[in-house]
């Protein structure tokens, strides 16, 4: 069956209305928007700068204050465990790196006041960071660009602990700070004190801290072969730590800049949940000089910074000595920065 419409006139006419219709309306709409003033927009400006504006945006981090403490515990990876971008290579309670972006080892530099820490964490997963929260007083994490001055080795990024055992401004009177903490899950007691005093002139620090752990309880009980530790209990065997260190420094200052020296000690034994015969006998002694001159002119500042660290990790076999790791390290380091131009 075919199907063929038929002419009707009075839609014909209906459409050609329409179609009027539509022509009125779309020569009144240009006409409208060639009578309006044209509307200018503000002028918006984004950049970005490297240089320390606050405006710039760069992937930097930082830890400090109350929120420093809150998130403190006794290993730096678990500190730093609940940034964004940050995980920690966990090996049992006493060690512990920070990993960044899935990357850890020498892909992550770890540094002391922006120069290098001279461990060998790095090595292995069971091997500790020589330095404890409780003496730190702001950590900063940088990635991306921030961290290419630091070195080739810093393309995971550079996680910066900050403290002011080198005292870089001037001091007004005396001040200090005490800490203790009590962790119920391996009986951790922990201890730091600080003094700092000084005038426009000169400026000291002290500071001093202690921390000591038993085994981690668990509900169930599990086998252990350390010697002189139950054969079983409800416990992780051999991840009890015991950790203590000190520092002093101290500086002289002028109008345009300071000069000061510092010295500290760490020492850590602690064990490794790998093995249960394995401790882990750690110590560092750093010593380190920060100059800064801030002269007049195009160049706005220059700081000098060198350290010397010696480093020595023993790990012992049920008691005798095993594998030795010693690293005696010098860094220097030389930045300026120049005014805007």
């Amino acid at each position: 069956m075919a199907f063929s419409p038929e002419f009707n006139p009075l839609n014909a006419r209906r459409a050609g209305a329409f179609l009027l219709l539509v022509c009125v309306c779309r020569i009144a709409s240009a006409q409208s928007e060639q009578s309006a003033e044209p509307t200018r927009l503000n002028e918006i400006t984004v950049t970005g700068n490297p240089l320390g504006n606050a405006e710039g945006i760069q992937a930097v981090q930082v830890l400090q204050g109350d929120d420093l403490r809150q998130e403190q515990q006794s290993t730096l990876g678990e500190t730093l465990g609940h940034l964004p971008g940050v995980s920690s290579s966990y090996f049992g309670p006493n060690s512990s790196r920070p990993v960044i972006r899935g990357m850890d080892g020498d892909r992550i530099k770890i540094l002391n006041n922006s120069v290098e820490s001279q461990d060998v964490s790095s090595l292995s997963n069971d091997h500790a960071v020589p330095h404890d929260v409780l003496s730190v007083e702001r950590i900063e994490v940088l990635r991306g660009p921030s961290a290419i001055m630091y070195g080739g080795s810093a393309v995971g990024g550079v996680v910066n602990l900050i403290d002011n055992r080198i005292p870089t401004a001037p001091m007004d009177g005396i001040s200090g700070r005490t800490e203790a903490g009590w962790s119920s899950g391996n009986k951790e007691r922990s201890a730091a004190v600080l003094l700092e005093a000084g005038n426009a002139s000169f400026g000291l620090h002290i500071d001093a801290f202690g921390r000591k752990s038993d085994d981690v309880s668990v509900p169930d009980t599990m086998a252990c072969s350390k010697s002189g530790s139950a054969s079983s209990a409800k416990k992780i065997c051999n991840s009890s730590n015991r950790a203590n260190g000190y520092a002093i420094g101290s500086s002289i200052f002028w109008d345009s800049g300071h000069v000061g020296l510092g010295v500290n000690n760490y020492r850590s034994d602690y064990g490794t949940v790998a093995d249960d015969l394995v401790t882990v006998g750690m110590q560092s002694d750093r010593y380190a000089l920060d100059a800064e001159l801030r002269p007049a002119g195009f160049v706005e500042r220059i700081r000098t910074q060198w350290s010397s660290t010696d480093y020595q990790h023993t790990e012992y076999e049920d008691g005798s000595t095993g594998t030795v790791f010693k690293k005696s390290g010098h860094e220097f380091r030389l930045s300026a920065q120049h005014q805007a131009w």
